[in-house]
C-alpha cells in the first residue's frame, strides 16, 4: 500500500552542502486561487501571464533557486543560498538574462525572480511566480510586491 504525503521536504542543499528548508505541498488549489489569478491578470495586464496553473508546489523562491521543485519560505534560507552559492551583488544596469533579482522588505527577502531580458531604456524584465498564483514576465515594479528595495545578483562561478 502506498502512502501519499500531503507535503514533504526535498533533499535540497546549497553548494556548501547545507540543507535548505523547503516544502513540497501536494494539496490541490482552492477555487479562490483561480479568482485571484484573474484579478492579478486584470490588475497587471502589461505582464505576460504564463499559462501555468496556480500551484502550492513551488513559490517565487522555488522558481528562482530550486527549478520549480519546491517552496522556500524562510528569509534565512534565501540568505543562506545567496551566501553559500556565491551570488554577488551587481548593479541593476549590469543585469543580464539569468541573473536574479530579490525584493527586500525590512532587510528580508520577500520575493525573487529571474532576469529574462534587459531592454536598454526600460530595464530588466523578470520571470517570477506570484504566491500560489501564476508565473509572470514583468517589469520590476509591475507586480504585487514592494519594489522599493531590489537587489540584483549573479553567480560568477
Amino acid at each position: 500500500m502506498h502512502v501519499i504525503l500531503r507535503s514533504v521536504e526535498l533533499s535540497l542543499n546549497t553548494r556548501r552542502q547545507r540543507q535548505i528548508k523547503n516544502l513540497l505541498d501536494w494539496l490541490p488549489m482552492h477555487y479562490g486561487a483561480a479568482l485571484q489569478v484573474k484579478d492579478l491578470q486584470k490588475k497587471y495586464s502589461r505582464g505576460v501571464h504564463r499559462p501555468v496553473d496556480a500551484s502550492r508546489k513551488y513559490n517565487c523562491h522555488g522558481l528562482t533557486f530550486a527549478s520549480r521543485r519546491t517552496r522556500i519560505e524562510e528569509a534565512a534560507e534565501i540568505k543562506k543560498i545567496i551566501e553559500d552559492d556565491e551570488y554577488v551583488e551587481i548593479n541593476r544596469n549590469e543585469a543580464l538574462p539569468g541573473d536574479v533579482v530579490v525584493y527586500y522588505v525590512d532587510g528580508d527577502p520577500e520575493h525573487s525572480g529571474i532576469v529574462v531580458s534587459m531592454e536598454p531604456l526600460a530595464g530588466p524584465l523578470v520571470l517570477s511566480k506570484w504566491g500560489f498564483c501564476q508565473e509572470v514576465v514583468h517589469r520590476i515594479p509591475e507586480c504585487p510586491y514592494d519594489a522599493r528595495h531590489v537587489v540584483f545578483y549573479r553567480v560568477v562561478s
